[in-house]
């Protein structure tokens, strides 16, 4: 399921990937924790795919397709990787790059476990030339996307182009053992920065959720983005 989520836009100096302050994760805690239903003890192939089913998305359906190809081993190891709370706090990316420059980059964690980092730039050609930064990561399991989790910033290039910068962030999630969300992309300058809570759906994944912070900072010239835990 993809979700998105509106920058607030702000003026004053442009900010780098340091100097602005980390949202603090208890502003994302959700209120109705003790209402919610018990949670499963651990994901089955069963329920997963039951999971899959019920997403309606092409995403969920595509993955479903790939799922239903592993063979039983396979999907064994497929199932331990999506729950552990390891392999999500691992996903973690970050560039620093021309701003004409697309970068992929897939780092390993285990054999069946990788983490692609993509950075992708355009200059459309309206009066303010307005340049689009889209920076995702992405967790992927025998080669199927699980979890990709993006923010993209816009800004115009024009001599007398707005100053103000807008921000979206979305997350492409079909990890049942965790939902993701984010509240707001805050923006200043040309910097924009989310905070993403994962909140545990199985015991298996452990008690607390895991927060990430995704941020980008571009002009003209460089790109600089990065996706990190906080705690």
């Amino acid at each position: 399921m993809l979700t998105r989520t509106p920058g607030r836009i702000a003026t004053g100096a442009i900010a780098t990937l340091a100097g602005i302050a980390v949202l603090s994760p208890m502003a994302h805690a959700d209120s109705h924790t003790s209402a919610a239903p018990k949670k499963p003890s651990k994901l089955t192939v069963q329920s997963y795919t039951k999971y899959l089913k019920k997403q309606h998305t092409g995403h969920a359906r595509a993955t479903l397709v790939k799922f239903n190809k592993l063979n039983k081993k396979q999907k064994a190891v497929f199932l331990k990787d999506l729950q552990d709370r390891k392999v999500y706090k691992a996903l973690q990316g970050k560039v620093n790059v021309r701003f004409n420059k697309p970068v992929t980059t897939t780092d390993k964690y285990n054999k069946e476990v990788t983490f692609v980092t993509q950075t992708n730039t355009s200059i459309a050609k309206d009066k303010a030339g307005t340049a689009t930064v889209r920076f995702t990561v992405t967790e992927k399991i025998f080669n199927i996307p699980v979890t990709a989790e993006t923010i993209s910033i816009k800004f115009g290039t024009a001599p007398k182009a707005s100053k103000r910068a807008t921000a979206t962030a979305g997350v492409k999630n079909v990890n049942a053992a965790i939902a993701i969300d984010n509240k707001r992309v805050n923006v200043k300058g040309n910097f924009a920065q989310t905070t993403w809570t994962a909140t545990p759906q199985v015991k298996s994944f452990g008690k607390k959720a895991v927060y990430k912070t995704e941020k980008v900072f571009a002009n003209k010239s460089r790109v600089r983005a990065g996706l990190a835990n906080i705690g």
